[in-house]
């Protein structure tokens, strides 16, 4: 039985289980990462060596296999956040629909089917791609360690990759935080608004009020607009940077191994090899 009073905090406390094996998998999973730029390195400062063709069969033939099990548990992984997304809804859907209804009863101007909407809201997030990221950050460490191991330049490359996408990052967040906040309140406005004007709109029309009404929604909803523009303009703007900061790095870190490999102080494998773990640590 779960208590109305805690009732957030015991769904996801009977959600922990399945959390637990989608950290699991993902320990696996980004383990499994690697499999592509050790099979670049072994073919590069290897096979293209010795030029053994069965060396190359079975290291390819190693690779997919390793790929497929890391290709299963992404599915699985997206299928567990799939049914406790399902779980959540299954144990908080009811109970904040009850809660809604008597909140409705005692106010009817209170604008309650919004819980039902926060209810959508969250069950998205635990179903979407945010909890995977969750997992998936702490081994950002790993694969910069991996780059310093390689060669220390490459690691340097990679940490200073990584510091200035986490900076665009936070930076998106400070500019986009409020104006998306107020955008969401101005909707659950007007939202708010409407619903209550067309619940009564047999007096609304009576007393003439439908321009009035229509008017005030429209500047709330034109508030509404606004902000998110403003929102998606900031944000639109970082995520270039991003995007464009990513391929940047992707050269830089390839001509620094191509410079290193020229000065015989790693192989081309290992260039390429760190180019691939470093596109992982800032993915």
């Amino acid at each position: 039985m779960i208590d109305d009073n805690n009732l957030l905090k015991n769904v996801i406390r009977k959600c922990i289980a399945k959390l637990s094996v989608v950290i699991f998998f993902s320990f696996f999973i980004n383990l499994l990462m690697f499999v592509a730029p050790i099979h670049m390195l072994q073919i590069y400062d290897r096979v293209l060596i010795s030029r053994s063709e069965m060396t190359l069969l079975v290291l390819t033939g190693l690779a997919v296999s390793l790929l497929m099990i890391y290709g299963l548990l992404e599915g699985v992984r997206s299928r567990i956040l799939v049914r406790m997304g399902l779980q959540f809804d299954e144990l908080m859907g009811n109970r904040v629909f009850n809660m809604a209804f008597d909140a409705a009863l005692k106010d009817p101007n209170i604008g309650s089917q919004q819980a039902l909407r926060d209810v959508d809201v969250i069950r998205n997030f635990i179903s979407g791609g945010a909890i995977i990221a969750l997992c998936d950050t702490p081994w950002v460490p790993i694969f910069i360690a991996a780059c310093f191991f390689l060669h220390p330049v490459l690691g340097i490359v990679a940490l200073c990759g990584a510091i200035l996408i986490f900076v665009l990052g936070v930076l998106n967040e400070l500019l986009t935080k409020s104006k998306l906040s107020e955008a969401t309140r101005l909707s659950i406005e007007s939202g708010n608004y409407a619903f209550t004007s067309l619940r009564n709109a047999e007096i609304v029309k009576a007393l003439g009020m439908v321009n009035g009404i229509r008017n005030s929604w429209a500047q709330i909803r034109d508030s509404m607009l606004a902000q998110q523009a403003i929102a998606s303009d900031r944000a639109g703007s970082i995520v270039a940077s991003s995007r464009f900061t990513r391929m940047g790095l992707q050269v830089v870190i390839l001509a620094t191994g191509g410079y290193l490999a020229v000065q015989d102080l790693i192989t081309p494998g290992t260039m390429i090899a760190a180019s691939i773990i470093m596109g992982r640590a800032l993915a």
